[in-house]
């Protein structure tokens, strides 16, 4: 009774189906699997490239902030999380005459309240449009112009009522445009010059929220970045400006050394999500391994009832296989569309929880993820199946048709 690859595809849909239980606990392990690896997947290249992507929108070698405010403006470069700290201008003169240094420009970060566009307050990063070299090649690429007074540049996920105005403190101002999506914390900014700024913590609402500022915008800086110059050890000019700069209420560090508690999440988050999903990748295979062994031995008087009829026991250890192949496909079409599911459901939390600025979405980079993550656990199901389909394919009739143990 030879059988063509519809007949034996039909014969190993209908044994799924006769044994639910033993069918839908293996699609169980291979659905756990799919969902695990492509969430954390999803996390870890999240996690890597926004911090990629912040280092690259930096352009920046050297970070100088206000001592004891590392973490600070770590996280509101990074997360656009809000922070506003500063200090004195008046230093800006001491490190311009610090030796490798090629170019520095200034970044003042101020809290707003929540403005029109928004459901919560808006991190607000005054630049200096002469000395920029962060924020002006951006707007350059896209053919932007410089802001002046009473104009802004807002990031890519802020969307006011209005495409060209928005409302800070009562007041009204013209938004030049929205600025390409980078994943990073600048997609929550607004960025503007110092004279802008100061019409807002000039205004009576602000002065209301939050006092009347002690110094002038133009007269205080959160960081100053710098870059060095070319073939200068970026670790000695942050010393050299750690201790030349005396008395200096400030601290200088590499852009590295700057994120590398975030380096550090990415490389302990990693390190341990692999642990987890090599043993888990392990716990699946040896199941399905150990389900297929026992339930083959359940089955021998099965498959010598279908020899003695005719069928070949190469056919008979290709069913074997074709079940591993629904039982993958399943498991993992399953597990995958769960973990999209978990992902929308529980982004935000998972976003605060891991400090992850933003999550990649991009409906490419979920196919192309999808896809390895299908055919890894389809690659893991096939191989717990073979050694039950090659003792199959090598048995002897009799010890088929006498239930012997294989």
């Amino acid at each position: 009774m030879p059988m063509n690859c519809l007949g034996l595809s039909q014969l190993a849909r209908i044994n799924l189906r006769r044994r639910p239980v033993r069918t839908w606990t293996m699609i169980f392990f291979v659905w756990a699997l799919a969902m695990c690896l492509f969430v954390t997947s999803v996390l870890l290249d999240s996690f890597s490239d926004s911090l990629t992507k912040t280092l690259d929108r930096l352009g920046a070698d050297i970070i100088v902030v206000p001592q004891d405010f590392k973490k600070e403006a770590a996280d509101a470069l990074f997360l656009g999380e809000l922070n506003s700290f500063s200090f004195d201008r008046v230093w800006l003169g001491d490190l311009s005459q610090i030796e490798g240094i090629a170019a520095m420009t200034t970044q003042t970060y101020l809290t707003s309240l929540a403005a029109d566009c928004c459901s919560s307050p808006t991190q607000m990063i005054v630049f200096d449009p002469q000395s920029d070299f962060i924020i002006r090649p951006w707007l350059e690429s896209e053919g932007l112009g410089l802001p002046g007074k009473g104009q802004l540049y807002i990031g890519h996920k802020i969307i006011p009522p209005e495409p060209d105005k928005i409302t800070f403190f009562g007041q009204d101002f013209e938004v030049l445009g929205r600025l390409e999506l980078t994943n990073t914390g600048f997609d929550t900014c607004v960025f503007m010059t110092s004279e802008t700024a100061q019409e807002i913590i000039d205004s009576k609402h602000y002065i209301e929220a939050f006092g009347k500022p002690e110094q002038r915008v133009e007269d205080i800086v959160s960081s100053v970045m710098i870059k060095g110059k070319p073939g200068s050890d970026l670790k000695t000019v942050a010393r050299r400006i750690n201790h030349t700069v005396d008395g200096a209420p400030i601290r200088a560090y590499t852009t590295l050394d700057m994120f590398s508690n975030f380096s550090d999440s990415v490389r302990s988050l990693g390190n341990y999500s692999h642990l987890v999903l090599g043993l888990l990748v392990l716990l699946v295979a040896f199941s399905l391994f150990s389900i297929f062994s026992i339930t083959i031995n359940e089955r021998t008087k099965e498959f010598g009832i279908l020899s003695i009829l005719g069928v070949k026991q190469v056919s008979l250890a290709t069913v074997i296989v074709l079940e591993a192949i629904f039982i993958g496909l399943s498991g993992s079409i399953l597990g995958l569309l769960s973990a999209g599911a978990a992902l929308s459901v529980f982004k935000i939390p998972l976003m605060q929880a891991l400090n992850i600025p933003r999550l990649n979405s991009s409906t490419s980079y979920y196919l192309s993820l999808g896809g390895r993550c299908l055919l890894l656990a389809l690659a893991i199901s096939l191989l717990a199946s073979l050694r039950s389909a090659w003792r199959i394919a090598r048995s002897d009739i009799v010890d088929l048709i006498q239930g012997s143990e294989l």
